[in-house]
C-alpha cells in the first residue's frame, strides 16, 4: 500500500500536482505553490527587547516536555525574530515541537497536532524554519494520519505571533523505497 502511495505521489509531481487526473475519489486538485522563506520576513526591530527569565509551562504539553522546553529556552532565538523552536524526538523518524516566545516566556503548540512523522524516501527536514522568517514548513504527517501517509504533503504555515496559520500545501516528493 505504501509503495502504491509513493508511486501516486511521484505521478502527481510529474503531472504538476493535477490530483484530479488520478483514479481516486473525486477531490478538488490542491494548489501547489511552494513558499520561500524570503517572502515571509520577520519584523526587524533594532530596539532591545526584554527577555523572559523562564518559559511559562501552562499547557499540558509544555508541562509534559518541560525539560526539553527549558533547555531550548536558554538558547538564542532561531525563528521569526525573537522566538525559539524547541524540537525533541518522539521515536524513529518522529519529531515534536513547541514555539517559545523569548520575550514573554509563552509556549505555543498546535492544538490537536503533535508528532511529525517522516515519510520514507523523503529527504526534507521534518520541520524547517529560519530566524529571519515567519514561514514554518512541515514535511510529513501529523499524528501518523492515515490520509497523510497515503498522500504525504509539505505544509506551509505563517507564524502570526500566537499560532501557525496554514497558507499552502504541496504533495511531498518521495522516492520509492524497496
Amino acid at each position: 500500500m505504501l509503495r502504491k502511495a509513493l508511486r501516486i505521489a511521484g505521478l502527481c509531481l510529474v503531472m504538476l500536482c493535477d490530483w484530479s487526473a488520478l483514479p481516486m475519489a473525486a477531490h478538488a486538485a490542491p494548489a501547489c505553490h511552494p513558499r520561500s522563506f524570503a517572502d515571509y520576513p520577520a519584523g526587524s526591530g533594532n530596539a532591545p527587547h526584554p527577555v523572559a527569565a523562564q518559559p511559562l509551562l501552562t499547557s499540558k504539553k509544555a508541562q509534559q516536555f518541560r525539560t526539553a522546553i527549558r533547555r531550548e529556552f536558554s538558547e538564542p532565538a532561531n525563528f521569526a525574530g525573537h522566538y525559539r523552536v524547541a524540537i525533541w524526538g518522539c521515536g524513529t523518524d518522529c519529531r515534536d515541537f513547541a514555539i517559545l516566545d523569548k520575550e514573554t516566556g509563552s509556549v505555543y503548540d498546535m492544538p490537536g497536532e503533535s508528532e511529525v512523522v517522516g515519510i520514507m524516501g523523503n529527504n526534507d527536514e521534518r520541520i524547517d524554519f529560519r530566524a529571519d522568517s515567519k514561514l514554518f514548513i512541515v514535511s510529513g504527517c501529523f499524528n501518523e494520519s492515515e490520509s497523510c501517509l497515503n498522500k504525504p504533503e509539505k505544509l506551509f504555515y505563517e507564524w502570526t505571533g500566537k499560532t501557525l496559520q496554514l497558507i499552502g500545501q504541496c504533495p511531498l516528493e518521495v522516492e520509492e523505497v524497496d
